[in-house]
């Protein structure tokens, strides 16, 4: 297992990724606070799946709807305001890593306060209330380790000189040739940004931060407990879907025709602590500072059972001995279960990352 003094040095290492460095250079200056009366543009959903009808009913889930339709939840002015905050040379050096050979792909996470107008904005009571009521279900920000992950794809043909290119802070038009063997490799599932996998929380939300107008490819695409597929992805800059990702095994694919796709995933967990909650570590250690991501681990672990004290607590008025005894046994072993996978996701031992379908990690109780 990776210590997390030396985790950081291990990612530099990855096969998968590299660290990137950027020219230095201006940028458009930006907000620091959310203001949702400026940055926000939400209008809840009426369309969704749910999980039994994508065949993917589970014991574990967090809610009945599976993913909805795309949703606005940004303004324009939003969508300039978090690109211009996010693509700065100084949070793209310090938290972004891109594929070894491929300049173009790229991934920024883990920069919290470092983007202060992104940190604001997901911790705004005003987007927890517009995510939770899309999803059905009372969410909250797993850790900030997770707020605002970012998958970015940018045109072919980067500048030899640099190892990435900072996008613009309003997305620009897209400038697309896409051949009819390009669009029928899109739709036949050719070409992803990311792999097939399950997420390591329960809920996500996936906002494009792209002009998606006229976009070929660039969905996020997931499959159906009877194997099929299906694509979703908003009309335009600032929607957005939330999905129940640590149930349905999904991927990002990439956008032809030489534009950009930006997309911004923020990971969310039941705001009830008795809730059933299958967060693990198995997709997340190889691309994140142990020592950040380990401690935020920790502290929502030990922070949801101190709330998950207090409510037993209240709900031993007026038992009898009897039932006391019995109560207070079924809780105990179910926190000891709790702390045994809190402990047991720092080290080789936890959830291995979910890449191929795998549904076992989902078998976990904890």
């Amino acid at each position: 297992m990776a210590s997390a003094a030396t985790a950081t040095s291990q990612m530099g290492d990855s096969q998968a990724f590299k660290k990137v460095e950027v020219d230095l250079r201006a940028q458009p200056s930006h907000p620091s606070t959310f203001d949702p009366s400026i940055h926000m543009s939400f209008t809840p959903p009426t369309e969704f799946y749910t999980l039994d009808e994508l065949s993917l009913n589970s014991p574990f889930a967090v809610g009945h709807v599976a993913i909805t339709a795309p949703f606005p939840l940004f303004s324009n002015e939003g969508v300039r305001a978090l690109r211009a905050d996010l693509f700065r040379p100084e949070v793209v050096s310090k938290h972004s890593y891109r594929e070894s050979k491929t300049p173009e792909l790229y991934k920024i996470r883990g920069y919290g306060k470092d983007a202060p107008f992104v940190y604001s904005t997901w911790t705004s009571p005003e987007i927890l209330a517009a995510c939770s009521k899309a999803a059905g279900v009372e969410l909250e920000v797993v850790f900030d380790y997770e707020i605002g992950h970012i998958n970015v794809q940018l045109p072919q043909g980067v500048d030899k000189d640099q190892d990435v290119v900072l996008p613009p802070a309003m997305p620009p038009k897209q400038d697309l040739k896409v051949s009819e063997e390009d669009r029928r490799a899109s739709e036949k599932d050719e070409g992803n940004i990311t792999a097939w996998h399950n997420d390591s929380y329960p809920w996500v939300c996936v906002c494009m931060l792209s002009d998606s107008t006229g976009m070929v490819g660039g969905e996020t695409a997931l499959r159906t407990g009877d194997g099929k597929l299906l694509k979703v992805r908003g009309p335009g800059m600032g929607y957005a879907v939330m999905m129940q990702g640590g149930l349905i095994n999904h991927v990002a694919l990439k956008a032809l025709g030489g534009g950009e796709r930006i997309t911004m995933v923020t990971s969310f967990r039941p705001k009830d602590p008795n809730a059933y909650d299958n967060s693990n570590l198995g997709n997340v250690k190889k691309v994140s500072d142990h020592a950040a991501l380990f401690g935020q681990w920790s502290a929502y672990r030990a922070e949801n059972l101190a709330k998950r004290a207090l409510a037993f607590k209240d709900s031993l008025v007026g038992l009898s001995a009897e039932d006391i005894s019995r109560v207070t046994n079924e809780w105990a072993e179910e926190q000891i279960a709790y702390l045994k996978v809190t402990a047991k996701e720092l080290t080789d031992e936890g959830a291995k990352g979910n890449y191929n379908h795998n549904m076992d990690l989902l078998k976990k109780k904890f």
